[in-house]
């Protein structure tokens, strides 16, 4: 064994609680005091008694409440920092009254009156459809005139 690195040893070292009640142990420390030992702790003896010194409970109970608290700050901290301020925003001039003040060239209009471009939906489709059934018209229109002639050939 080295000589000089190990505490010193107390083969009669008192341990006193709070009950009165004294222990001798061996240890390196010559003095120890406990607030609970098997001769007064609840578990031992079966008697329920309140063991909480010092409010441990309390202290416990103030802690999470603090903590709760700090939490919800924080939260309502996050929040604000979220919400930006409103920016100031100027309202558009329609186009119309820029038109007509002379301030915008007017835009070329298309087949229903509005900007090219902007036709509605809605005519699109009925002019889509209209087109397709007039095709289909002059298709079968063609082909009826077809057969008869090859009829005439074949007859020849």
């Amino acid at each position: 064994m080295k000589t000089d690195i190990h505490p010193k040893y107390f083969a009669s070292a008192e341990i006193k609680c709070s009950c009165g009640h004294v222990i001798v142990v061996g240890s390196t420390k010559e003095s120890m005091k406990t607030e609970l030992c098997s001769k007064c702790h609840p578990f031992y003896t079966g008697q329920q008694k309140l063991v909480d010194t010092a409010g441990r409970v309390d202290k416990f109970m103030e802690k999470t409440k603090r903590s709760k608290t700090l939490k919800d700050a924080e939260v309502a901290r996050n929040e604000a920092k979220k919400k930006k301020p409103e920016v100031y925003k100027e309202k558009e001039i329609p186009v119309e009254v820029l038109q007509k003040s002379g301030g915008m060239p007017e835009q070329p209009k298309g087949k229903w009156e509005g900007p090219v471009g902007d036709t509605p939906a809605e005519e699109v489709a009925k002019d889509a459809v209209a087109e397709a059934v007039a095709a289909k018209k002059t298709k079968a229109k063609a082909t009826k005139k077809a057969p008869a002639a090859k009829k005439t050939a074949k007859k020849k």
